[in-house]
């Protein structure tokens, strides 16, 4: 799975010198092996049971967290588009135990995310084999480490994650690589942070692009929300538009999520700041509650 890296950020001045970035572990998962395609050894890993726990842990002791935002294959990330409503804010392979057989597997484990991105692959290998959704796709690799249990069994087991966790938990292989559905497979990233301001530790930044992510909230006196009335107001290219259910007004008024870019790509971080929180402004006047969630 190859990914992408874009850059968000939550409020605060505090910032810290040696930074840390949390991740959804535990490691060996796409999001551990996407952080470190993109820091390195320049920042320290700690890893989060939940998305929701990367964001929450957020602080001047946890400056960065890295959070799954889109796959090509099984669109968004429902988890984390729900945590971002909230007003307050490379490839995979099927690895088995050394020396299993793809006939001999009766389980496959994974996050239900990567399940859902190789359903070709399940269909045409194995149409009868009983699919388990896990918290991580490492924690189901090393559920395949497991002692034998009632209704286990490790040798008929196999579990859909990065090729990485065979060097980090000693006894597992991949036994075929690349099964996702589609040629192409990439998933894209946020990289969210505690301060607006904090310089981001990268060891291989992103390609330069100018872009935003801006929350829009419903109206809550209308019956209808009119997204054209919105997109007019912004005034500016729409690269794609995402939207949740609101938590707090009325039925089917929903929370959309704007994600803009300076066409041409060629302003300064100055300018392509300037013109975004004009376009907001924009919004204001037109009566419409928004949010800059990221600007990168």
């Amino acid at each position: 799975m190859s990914n992408t890296l874009s850059v968000l950020a939550s409020s605060s001045d505090e910032v810290q010198e040696l930074p840390a970035l949390t991740f959804l572990g535990p490691p060996g998962t796409y999001s551990h092996q996407a952080a470190f395609d993109a820091f390195g050894d320049s920042v320290h890993y700690v890893a989060k049971q939940t998305i929701a726990g990367v964001i929450e842990s957020l602080s001047s002791e946890l400056p960065f967290g890295i959070i799954p935002q889109e796959n090509s294959t099984n669109g968004s990330v429902i988890e984390t588009y729900n945590l971002l409503r909230s007003e307050f804010v490379g490839r995979d392979s099927f690895v088995v135990r050394q020396n299993v057989k793809i006939e001999d597997i009766e389980h496959v484990f994974s996050h239900e995310q990567a399940l859902g991105q190789c359903k070709a692959f399940l269909k045409e290998f194995l149409p009868r084999a009983s699919l388990v959704p896990k918290d991580s796709t490492a924690s189901a690799a090393r559920a395949l480490l497991n002692p034998p249990s009632d209704g286990f069994d490790p040798l008929k087991s196999a579990a859909i994650c990065s090729t990485v966790v065979t060097s980090l938990f000693p006894g597992l292989e991949a036994l075929r690589t690349g099964i996702q559905d589609g040629e192409t497979n990439v998933t894209r990233f946020y990289i969210v942070s505690y301060g607006v301001d904090v310089r981001v530790p990268w060891q291989t930044p992103p390609t330069d692009q100018k872009r935003a992510l801006i929350r829009l909230l419903p109206d809550r006196d209308s019956v209808a929300w009119d997204s054209s009335r919105a997109i007019k107001a912004l005034n500016i290219p729409i690269s794609r538009i995402d939207r949740r259910p609101s938590l707090s007004s009325a039925t089917f008024h929903d929370v959309y999520f704007f994600e803009v870019y300076a066409e041409g790509g060629k302003e300064s971080d100055v300018a392509w700041f300037d013109c975004v929180n004009q376009a907001v402004e924009r919004l204001r006047q037109a009566g419409l509650e928004s949010t800059v969630l990221g600007i990168w």
